[in-house]
């Protein structure tokens, strides 16, 4: 069973909390107000009031045996720095953390984040992209050169094949998923020999020049 510290409930940290405990993982959450925690102790596996700006805290909470801890505070920059620093001290495997800016983005990992996510950015572009192109109905940042998009597929792929298309070497994207109307699940399968018809969507993963390219 994977486990993991949670520290900050915001949305973003108390979400992130549940959803882990969902998925079967054993989370324990932190925060310095007694209010967020007892909102969510008796969803979690443990949930400690506390402040996590200090390693003799984190030590006595047993923080260091767990696999990864994410430091969901980030509006309050000089805190998260300091809790970063403060995980990699104690010897914590993995430390995540949240970041409110591209500069405090860079700091974090200038202090020891073995990753750094920036979900307001993140979905900003993600809303941007998709309000941006009819054709597009989710995008994924996957990560600085690569995108991953749903998007309804072309009017000229209709009556085409996936072997005729050879869209990895035509259009420098792979799709990685196929919808047809009427089934709510898409297919991870494609045969070459499938011929595209309207109404059906793909998912598609590549460079971001080549998704920007193909879905406009």
């Amino acid at each position: 069973m994977k486990s993991f510290c949670i520290i900050g409930l915001d949305e973003f940290g108390r979400t992130m909390a549940l959803d882990l405990m969902r998925q079967g993982a054993q989370v324990m959450v932190i925060d310095s107000s007694p209010e967020e925690v007892n909102e969510i102790a008796d969803q979690v596996t443990n949930a400690v009031v506390g402040d996590p700006t200090n390693p003799d805290f984190l030590i006595a909470a047993g923080v260091s045996d767990y696999e990864c801890a994410v430091v969901c505070r980030s509006r309050k920059i000089d805190e998260s720095l300091l809790i970063t620093l403060a995980l990699k001290d104690i010897g914590v495997k993995k430390v995540v953390a949240k970041a409110f800016n591209d500069q405090h983005l860079r700091i974090l990992q200038k202090v020891g984040a073995d990753k750094v996510v920036f979900p307001d950015r993140d979905r900003a572009q993600a809303l941007a992209f998709t309000l941006s192109r009819n054709s597009v109905t989710d995008y994924i940042n996957f990560s600085d050169e690569y995108s991953i998009v749903t998007m309804d597929i072309p009017d000229k792929w209709v009556g085409k094949t996936v072997a005729e298309l050879n869209v990895r070497k035509n259009m420098g994207v792979n799709i990685i998923a196929l919808k047809t109307p009427g089934n709510e699940k898409p297919s991870v399968l494609i045969s070459p020999s499938h011929q595209f018809t309207e109404g059906e969507s793909v998912t598609v993963m590549g460079l971001k020049h080549s998704i920007e390219k193909i879905t406009d």
